[in-house]
């Protein structure tokens, strides 16, 4: 066992104070800067020069498009990670995203209509204007949407010199305007009407790197990069050769943890002290925004974030070593098909920990049990698969239905397959798709089982092998009632 431990009630105090206790999904952030950590290679995703930016569901994509739309947010990325290239010269707005009302952005019933009489190109030059504040004669009427895109449609010249006229003033003031946009897939209900819209973005996030002041930024899902349908225009190679994917490496996950811990009302300043007493950890609070700022050795050190993450857990999953440590078994049972962990599932797993831990025994010092530690996890799985079935891809959840309690992973897709036919999974959702009641349905169905085999694949549910076999990660399986034998057990 480790040799260290925080004081084990105001320890975990400090863990219900730093874990976020709500989602993301806001057009502004729910929680304040300091609770904020930029990993090096996020830096780069919210520089205003990068255009596309391409994350799983939970990797932080709505948490950063609502982190730029503040203020007080940018003023302390501008302070404490200055990396970003985020300066106080930036000016921001949300063009699309979960949250505006129809005066920032149309809405999904809005698109539909003007999809119908006009090129979507029209649409997303008309939204540009709105948040660039073109002067008259363009009729800046927020939330007439249908005035402002016909004036588009009908004045392309008088639109070219208004955009140039701006862009020319920004320069001038040596400001740069950023317009954001988040949840594409909310764009229409199924993927004929996203395409057509996203398409047309994508392009005119193109056609704007030639200016000098105005620039879009796109939060995007990987299947969107993926559909062959969307990225249909000329250089459109030129405008993913720059995406930068938001990707959480095990350091960034832990470093992360500690800031929040750092950073906690009540708590955060027992964290510091023992971080400085036990590992010679000083913490810097940063002149401008008062944040404390995590240590350089906390962020970059697996060694030293093992022993501190140890010194809340324990150093085993179990009574010895057989069973794994926690620092690294927390991680690898959240990991997806895709080699990625989001936050949320660390966090979400780390919450559940704290707040249903197990019964300690008498000689338990720690913070946390492991017991507690794989529950968490549980939970962590329980919310990802309810967040695939119900919002993302509602038509998983018709595959799983069969295979549940019948499945031990790795397997052979012939026991997958043979399952889906006993129960005519594939013709139901086949069926389903043809009669429009199934949103964005696997893009590969017309393919059969080994289609929505390689569509799963694609999403991270399941893996395969190189032996031709399939395993699914335990942040899916175990909410989908797969077996497997020596892991976590799945959900009922």
């Amino acid at each position: 066992m480790s040799k260290y431990h925080f004081p084990q009630l105001e320890m975990r105090e400090a863990l219900r104070e730093a874990l976020p206790s709500n989602d993301q999904t806001a057009a502004d952030p729910t929680r304040n800067p300091q609770f904020t950590y930029v990993p090096p290679s996020h830096a780069r995703a919210l520089d205003p020069e990068n255009t596309i930016v391409e994350g799983i569901r939970g990797a932080g994509k709505s948490h950063w498009w609502a982190v730029l739309n503040s203020g007080q947010h940018r003023d302390y990325l501008a302070s404490v990670f200055p990396e970003t290239r985020i300066t106080r010269n930036l000016i921001v707005s949300q063009g699309f995203g979960v949250g505006l009302g129809p005066k920032a952005a149309p809405g999904k019933d809005t698109l539909a209509s003007l999809v119908k009489e006009h090129d979507p190109r029209h649409i997303w030059q008309a939204v540009i204007a709105v948040h660039a504040g073109f002067p008259e004669p363009f009729p800046n009427t927020p939330g007439k949407w249908t005035a402002m895109v016909n004036w588009v449609k009908e004045n392309p010249e008088d639109f070219d010199n208004l955009l140039d006229d701006v862009d020319f003033q920004l320069a001038q003031q040596n400001k740069t305007h950023l317009i954001l946009f988040d949840a594409l897939d909310r764009l229409g209900n199924d993927w004929p009407s996203i395409r057509p819209l996203a398409r047309s973005l994508f392009q005119l996030a193109l056609d704007m790197r030639a200016r000098r002041a105005i620039r879009l930024k796109l939060f995007v899902r990987t299947d969107m990069l993926e559909d062959r349908g969307i990225l249909a225009f000329p250089d459109s190679s030129k405008l993913l050769a720059k995406k930068v994917p938001l990707v959480w490496r095990r350091v960034d996950l832990y470093a992360l943890l500690f800031q929040c811990l750092g950073n906690a009302d009540a708590q955060g300043e027992m964290f510091r002290f023992q971080c400085e007493r036990l590992f010679y950890q000083t913490w810097k609070q940063d002149e401008n925004t008062q944040a404390w700022q995590i240590p350089q050795n906390m962020r970059t050190d697996e060694d030293l974030q093992r022993e501190i993450f140890h010194a809340i857990t324990g150093y085993w999953m179990g009574s010895g070593p057989k069973r794994g440590a926690p620092y690294t078994w927390l991680p690898n049972h959240l990991i997806d098909g895709r080699d990625q962990v989001s936050p949320r599932s660390f966090a979400a797993a780390l919450r559940y920990a704290v707040e249903n831990d197990q019964p300690h025994t008498d000689t338990w010092p720690w913070a946390l049990h492991y017991r507690a530690i794989q529950a968490g996890v549980q939970e962590a799985s329980r919310i990802r698969v309810d967040e695939i079935t119900r919002e993302d891809y509602p038509w998983v959840e018709t595959l799983m239905q069969p295979l549940r309690s019948k499945i031990t992973v790795p397997c052979e897709p012939k026991e997958i397959i043979q399952l889906w036919k006993n129960d005519k999974t594939i013709s139901k959702l086949q069926t389903a798709c043809e009669e429009n009641e199934v949103r964005l349905p696997p893009p590969h169905i017309e393919d059969g089982e080994k289609g929505i085999l390689q569509d799963l694949a694609d999403l991270g549910v399941i893996q395969l092998l190189a032996d031709r076999r399939i395993q699914m990660p335990d942040v899916y399986r175990i909410a989908f009632g797969f077996g497997r034998r020596g892991g976590v057990k799945p959900l009922k």
